[in-house]
């Protein structure tokens, strides 16, 4: 068995180990005695200096071991909070420490109290509080509920794996501070809100928003009937930042230093250190963490010349973010898409290839329809799980659209940086985003309106 499958059974069992503490909550006694279990068959394996027993008594330590960290994690829960009677009236402070999120009605704020963690605030639109502000706050406070609704939605799970255990609603907030010397993070924020303030000045809604989505996943301003045309069609991942749109920037990235004559070792860590800063801008969800992650491997296994093992790269992903935070794998459905989606397109989208052969190519429309199906049969299930609803003509509306991406994007990225030194300039330079951006739009509407679109 060679080094690369040894190291890809080591993760998956850790993997496993994390599903299985997900699943049914194993008690750390019994990690305990799955880890003597494997270290007494491990010391048996080396006094016969069997290899194969010795790999196996490492996968069980591995299972043990994703047990055990997914206790550390999801097991806690602060004592703090624990004291308190859900609904209780409260007074504290804390500082803003995740990006605001707008929506259409309400804004949300992720506040870091000393003693009660991170508490998410809803409040009203106006006045708006920013990164770093340090707020008192005077409402009630609750507990997330297990259960929520029909669909049992696990709300109290879904907030801890951002280690938020409490909400306040509509509280009396007092601002205290103003972050003085903005931190690197928050000149990130603030650079984001000023290219999409460029875009919102260019371009007409719902395209400003469509193209800030696009371009650094600032997707809630969208418009919910667009939202809802965009999710009957299936083509919903086009505007939540993932491993797409993240391809398509190194890819520019790559191509563009390439012609600068640059050394590969500069070119590898101007590449690296882009991925990263998007990857914050972009909010750093689970789709784009784990996109992140590939695309860092793929460049490094360029510049080290060694063969990129995709499926070693993708599991290693989800092995390290599940090591950061085990509840991503049970409760966040960005996640689970995220990594299917990525399988079907390295294991399903060859046969798909071969049997579409001799379809032609035009505009990657062969690729499309492979990429595209082999995503689809993957997240079908969790789809219909999670929001009960599948489409019918998702393979057309991506077949039809997304050779339109890449276009949109580097002619909308160019736009908005030269807007940053003269409007003028950036309105004529966003003419084929606004053009591609008509199309998607109005394909995106027409093909959710007809019967049976979705069911």
């Amino acid at each position: 068995m060679t080094k690369s499958k040894i190291f890809l059974l080591l993760l998956i069992n850790f993997i496993g180990g994390v599903f299985l503490y997900s699943l049914i909550k194993i008690p750390p006694a019994a990690a305990g005695g799955i880890f003597i279990i494997g270290f007494f068959i491990l010391i048996f394996a080396i006094f016969k200096k069997d290899r194969q027993k010795i790999i196996f008594s490492f996968c069980i330590l591995m299972m043990a071991f994703g047990i055990w960290r997914s206790h550390a994690v999801m097991g806690r829960f602060p004592p703090e909070i624990s004291n308190l009677k859900n609904g209780q009236k409260e007074n504290f402070s804390g500082v803003i420490i995740m990006e605001p999120d707008r929506r259409s009605d309400f804004t949300q704020y992720v506040l870091e109290n000393e003693h009660l963690g991170r508490i998410l605030i809803k409040t009203s639109l106006y006045p708006e509080y920013f990164y770093g502000d340090i707020l008192k706050i005077s409402g009630n406070l609750e507990i997330p509920k297990s259960r929520i609704g029909e669909t049992g939605f696990d709300y109290q799970n879904y907030l801890a794996k951002d280690s938020i255990f409490l909400i306040s609603r509509n509280p009396e907030i007092i601002i205290l501070n103003r972050l003085e010397s903005p931190n690197f993070y928050a000149y990130l924020l603030i650079l984001k809100k000023n290219f999409i303030a460029i875009i919102d000045k260019i371009l007409p809604e719902p395209k400003s928003s469509f193209l800030a989505a696009l371009l650094v996943g600032a997707r809630r301003t969208l418009p919910d009937s667009l939202i809802n045309a965009f999710n009957v069609t299936g083509t919903s991942h086009i505007v939540a930042i993932s491993g797409y749109n993240i391809s398509i920037i190194s890819i520019m990235m790559l191509n563009f230093l390439s012609y600068l004559f640059l050394p590969r070792r500069l070119i590898f860590w101007i590449v690296i250190i882009g991925i990263l800063i998007f990857t914050l801008i972009a909010g750093a969800g689970a789709s784009v963490v784990r996109a992140a992650i590939m695309g860092g491997l793929l460049v490094l296994a360029g510049r080290e010349g060694r063969f990129y093992r995709v499926t070693n790269a993708i599991v290693f992903a989800a092995a390290m973010m599940l090591f950061f935070n085990p509840y991503l794998l049970r409760y966040d459905t960005g996640f689970q898409l995220s990594f299917l989606a990525a399988f079907g397109l390295i294991y399903l989208a060859p046969y798909f290839n071969r049997w579409f052969a001799k379809l032609p190519n035009f505009l990657s429309f062969r690729n499309n329809l492979s990429a595209t199906l082999s995503a689809q049969i993957m997240t079908i299930p969790v789809i219909f799980w999670e929001f009960g609803r599948i489409s019918l003509v998702a393979t057309l509306a991506n077949i039809l659209i997304l050779p339109a991406i890449p276009t949109t994007m580097l002619f909308g990225f160019l736009a908005g940086l030269s807007g940053f030194i003269s409007i003028k300039a950036a309105e004529i330079l966003v003419l084929p985003s606004w053009f591609l951006l008509s199309y998607q739009i109005f394909i995106v509407k027409v093909l959710s309106i007809f019967p049976l679109a979705s069911i």
